[in-house]
């Protein structure tokens, strides 16, 4: 199939599928009458890259799944999922103790809010001298 085929299939862009070509995420596409001719196991390893590239992964980091002879180390493809879905974890815990730090300043904001009260805070903006800690 004509790499513009490919492209609609896969929601690439042909530039991007030249990239990936050129940077040996494709093995090498043989050519028909100057024009590339993909199969489908290319189209199926665009739409790979793709998946990859929208869970997080650098291009890099999909040419080192594959072995010399061009096959996929799928041992490897298990390491660096697991690896990546242990950072995304701990983002997720990071980003839970954001929250509830978020939550609990606007219960203080809302209850000095409702008292009226005068305090840094409020010099502070009246000022405009707030520093971030």
């Amino acid at each position: 199939m004509r790499i513009s085929e490919v492209a609609r299939r896969s929601g690439a862009s042909q530039k991007a599928i030249r990239l990936y070509e050129a940077r040996g995420l494709l093995a090498t596409v043989p050519r028909i009458n100057r024009y590339r001719d993909y199969s489908e196991q290319d189209l199926n390893l665009v739409l790979l890259i793709r998946q990859a590239l929208v869970l997080g992964f650098r291009l890099a980091d999909v040419a080192a799944l594959r072995r010399p002879d061009g096959s996929i180390d799928w041992d490897r493809v298990q390491a660096l999922l697991a690896s990546r879905q242990r950072a995304v974890r701990a983002d997720l815990a990071r980003l839970r103790q954001l929250d509830s730090a978020l939550t609990d300043l606007r219960a203080e904001v809302a209850v000095l809010a409702a008292e009226g009260h005068s305090g840094p805070l409020d010099a502070c903006l009246a000022q405009g001298a707030c520093v971030a800690a």
